[in-house]
């Protein structure tokens, strides 16, 4: 264990009852989400463990003590820190959905919420060109910022990097500045009225847009709604799905047994209405190519170039060598 890790266990360990509270009532973190992400206290500030790429604790966040009256900044970096990108291990799992924010404790109120999320370390400002390559493969990408001019800039840097990205505006209530905090602590909305915002989110116009990052000898080819509702009016989602499990038909739904788990019983549910499937079992879900990402173990790209290339009678196990 490297001396980083122990010092997030100690500061986990010595956590004031107090900045429990205050996370949870002043800042929408609850218990199970403190505990998880390994909050503590060092004597002074709030810390928070920030990892990398191989799971290990690289640095801390250090938050101001909600009693400090002084004019120190809010959050500050430990010595040494630098610009990291805050929830490697959720990139890296290949959500179906994840969302970018600006900030390591709006992150955490959005994985309160049962949003997968990340944060640059480095601020609204900052965000790698090659943190950009892991975000290709991951089909929905959503980008919000604080509302305020530097969070629409750096949201539209954000979105260059990663062309299929959708950029989530807050509404105006939040305020000048106004964050995820203030959405849904402040003025008390729901994971519904967010995800409403979400349905809504455009992406950056081609204009604005730049080469798109490679991922192997593929690149991610910039889609529109108009061309993936044709693919999927081309090859619906039971038409797919069909062609790796039975399928029967219950009421205006299908229903199968999950080919993610051992299903013993048909836990896989299809919605032709909404072309999405949902595993009562494994809780897998997600559209008709995150199927096919999913059970051909194909990144989004390479799903996306079977999906185009694919016609209602090919077996789309067979165009991977096309």
């Amino acid at each position: 264990m490297s001396i980083n890790e122990e010092l997030s266990r100690e500061y986990h360990r010595n956590l004031p009852q107090r900045i429990r509270n205050y996370l949870r009532q002043e800042r929408g973190i609850p218990d199970t989400v403190i505990d998880r992400f390994m909050l503590g206290w060092n004597g002074f500030r709030i810390t928070i463990p920030i990892y990398d790429r191989t799971c290990g604790v690289v640095s801390f966040k250090l938050a101001k003590d909600p009693r400090d009256r002084t004019q120190s900044s809010k959050m500050v970096a430990s010595p040494g820190g630098h610009a990291e990108l805050y929830g490697w291990e959720r990139v890296l799992a290949k959500p179906a959905a994840i969302m970018i924010c600006e900030g390591e404790l709006d992150r955490l109120v959005l994985e309160s919420r049962g949003f997968a999320a990340v944060t640059s370390t480095g601020g609204a400002g900052t965000f790698r060109a090659e943190w950009a390559e892991a975000f290709c493969e991951i089909t929905y990408v959503y980008i919000c910022f604080d509302n305020d001019e530097a969070g629409r800039k750096g949201a539209r840097r954000i979105a260059q990097l990663i062309p299929h990205a959708r950029i989530v505006q807050l509404p105006d209530d939040v305020g000048d500045g106004g964050d995820v905090t203030d959405f849904f602590v402040r003025l008390g909305r729901s994971r519904e009225e967010f995800l409403k915002l979400l349905k809504t989110a455009p992406r950056l116009p081609k204009d604005q847009r730049i080469e798109p990052p490679k991922v192997g000898d593929l690149r991610l080819q910039p889609t529109t709604d108009n061309e993936v509702e044709q693919l999927k009016q081309r090859i619906t989602i039971e038409d797919l799905i069909s062609r790796y499990v039975t399928l029967r038909r219950r009421g205006q739904s299908y229903v199968a047994q999950c080919p993610f788990h051992q299903d013993r019983n048909p836990s896989l549910v299809v919605y032709p209405q909404s072309e999405t499937f949902y595993c009562f079992g494994c809780e897998a879900h997600g559209d008709a190519l995150s199927f096919l990402m999913r059970i051909e173990n194909l990144s989004f790209p390479e799903a996306l170039k079977v999906f185009r290339e694919l016609t209602p009678y090919d077996d789309p196990r067979h165009q991977r060598s096309s």
